[in-house]
């Protein structure tokens, strides 16, 4: 193969897998960099990340950027680790490029293995081997080289942003002696800007002063190689599959959680005793008391900015959850508490205990009131510009119009008061699978359906899944003996907590319970969920943290 043109040999490696590339890259020098070309890792990124590869039935983590700072953290220790063994890298080697460190430098006795299998990544070749032009002239598009159907959903993250083309140029170009020509590759990865306390911008990826930031700055230009992408997210993936998790417990409220939030940076709690709590999401350490409710606090939101935060004292309140400042206390109900809440682009709705909804333009200060429900509505959602989705006590979910103000559809069928709701905008289900393939594959693609839905969690212990459009319940997910009080879920996995103390994972797609945990003695009030963590928040006022991360020692 390594006597074919370049274009021939990508195009029969772009059909083998991850553990398959790794393998092909041991064969030889030539092997190793077709087999590391960062067309064919893009393909296989965009297979897996934040979705289901429709050929082998799993996906990767998209991850956030403090799952992708330890990440990295761990490979410079690595770098460390085989530099004070004596076998430093020849001055200026690309190979002491912190780009290579999913793949064992050539000079290195260390071999870095893919989690996928237990074939190292061969680095007979410098490090950025994969980035270097091939001899030939052309442009080749991406989607002339791998399925344009693996490349159907954008991927979220702009680390992951493919560019359209790459050109390949002549390495003799100009003459025999001249120096190769760089190839155009895709756009460097995002690096994010997060304001300090003092108001200064400062990297998010930063890691503090002394070698490892000097050597870290060097890089901070460069684009990764998709194969470090795949590696780092695929460790993560191996750990949700076996369930492998470091679990933290904390007390953070005298008294029962009723909501939970977190992100990579903090995690937010409201509780019976009336306060919110702000927490730092690592170290777990409590970063600000917010108080000025005067009763339970039911639900909570927050960005990279703000919080709102919502109480059966029939208040909203919105902070600065940084500084622990109030910046706006607004009377929603004079009647009643608030449930429940939602914030998007501007709009605010809030769900209340005498069965209304009330909808906020923030910047404008209007608003008006849905009607419809007769009993608390536990749950609201925004849909596009103009819709609402809400679930109450009076065991109804509900599609609003708001710009007819007026509900358009009921959904019916659970028997007991709904708690939950979520939604999501992707397909239910995966396209495309050969019958030929795994039962869990062809479970997957067993519809064309692209229509978007929202799953429901209900105190008769049942969980519905419901097209959006039509109101139709597409499946009844069982296994909890009691009420269902908190669910979430992604494109991955979907987790509900019950009123028995358990927590339970499911698959998103076929809908199968893949794990299940005794978390607490006591009801789960709330849960949240995102690519590498689950938080669970009982009626103790106990916070337990499930992290699924590979930590740095």
């Amino acid at each position: 193969m390594a006597a074919a043109p370049a274009d021939i040999s990508l195009k029969i490696l772009s059909y083998l897998d991850a553990k398959s590339l790794c393998q092909a890259a041991q064969v030889s020098h030539a092997w190793a960099s077709l087999a590391n070309d960062d067309i064919l890792w893009h393909r296989m990124c965009a297979q897996h990340i934040d979705k289901v590869c429709r050929k082998c039935g799993w996906g990767l983590p998209l991850l956030d950027k403090s799952s992708r700072r330890i990440y990295e953290a761990t490979a410079r220790r690595a770098l460390r680790l085989a530099t004070s063994a004596g076998t430093g890298y020849p001055q200026g080697s690309q190979s002491a490029d912190l780009n290579g460190l999913t793949a064992g430098g050539a000079h290195s006795p260390y071999t870095f293995v893919l989690p996928t299998s237990n074939v190292a990544i061969d680095a007979s070749m410098p490090v950025n081997s994969m980035l270097q032009p091939v001899a030939y002239r052309q442009t080749i598009p991406v989607s002339s080289l791998i399925n344009s159907t693996d490349l159907n959903a954008p991927l979220v993250s702009s680390v992951c942003a493919p560019q359209s083309s790459i050109q390949f140029m002549d390495e003799m170009q100009g003459g025999p002696n001249a120096a190769p020509v760089p190839a155009i590759l895709p756009r460097p990865p995002y690096l994010p800007v997060r304001r300090t306390e003092s108001g200064e911008s400062s990297d998010s990826n930063s890691i503090g002063d002394g070698p490892d930031a000097r050597m870290h700055a060097g890089n901070r230009g460069r684009r990764r190689p998709w194969k470090e992408i795949f590696a780092e997210r695929q460790i993560i993936a191996n750990n949700w599959r076996k369930f492998r998790y470091r679990e933290s417990q904390f007390q953070a409220h005298a008294d029962g959680i009723l909501c939970v939030q977190f992100n990579e940076g903090y995690m937010i709690t409201g509780s019976y005793d009336s306060n919110v709590h702000v927490w730092d999401a690592d170290t777990f350490e409590l970063v600000s008391e917010l108080t000025g409710h005067t009763m339970p606090v039911r639900a909570l939101e927050f960005d990279d900015c703000k919080l709102f935060s919502g109480s059966l004292d029939g208040t909203v309140k919105i902070w600065n959850y940084r500084n622990g400042t109030c910046i706006r206390t607004l009377r929603v109900f004079d009647s009643g508490g608030v449930i429940s809440l939602h914030h998007q682009k501007g709009t605010l709705v809030v769900g209340g205990e005498n069965g209304t909804i009330r909808v906020y333009n923030i910047a404008k200060m209007t608003s008006f009131t849905l009607t419809g429900h007769t009993d608390w509505v536990n749950a609201v959602r925004l849909y596009g510009e103009n819709t609402l989705f809400s679930c109450s006590d009076d065991m109804l979910v509900k599609r609003w119009d708001l710009e007819k103000r007026q509900c358009v559809k009921t959904f019916t069928g659970h028997t007991h008061h709904v708690q939950s709701l979520q939604l999501s905008c992707r397909a239910l289900t995966v396209a495309g699978a050969a019958s030929s393939q795994s039962p869990l594959v062809a479970k997957r693609a067993e519809s064309e359906n692209t229509r978007p839905y929202i799953i429901t969690g209900s105190l008769d212990s049942t969980m519905r899944v419901w097209d959006i459009e039509t109101g139709e319940c597409l499946s009844t997910i069982f296994g909890h003996v009691e009420g269902i009080w908190s669910m979430t879920f992604d494109a991955m996995r979907i987790v509900s907590g019950s009123n028995d103390g358990t927590m339970k994972v499911w698959d998103t797609i076929t809908h199968a319970c893949l794990f299940t945990v005794q978390t607490s003695p006591v009801a789960i009030n709330s849960v949240a969920l995102s690519d590498t963590r689950i938080v669970v928040g009982d009626n103790d006022g106990n916070v337990r943290v499930y992290d699924f991360r590979d930590k740095v020692a």
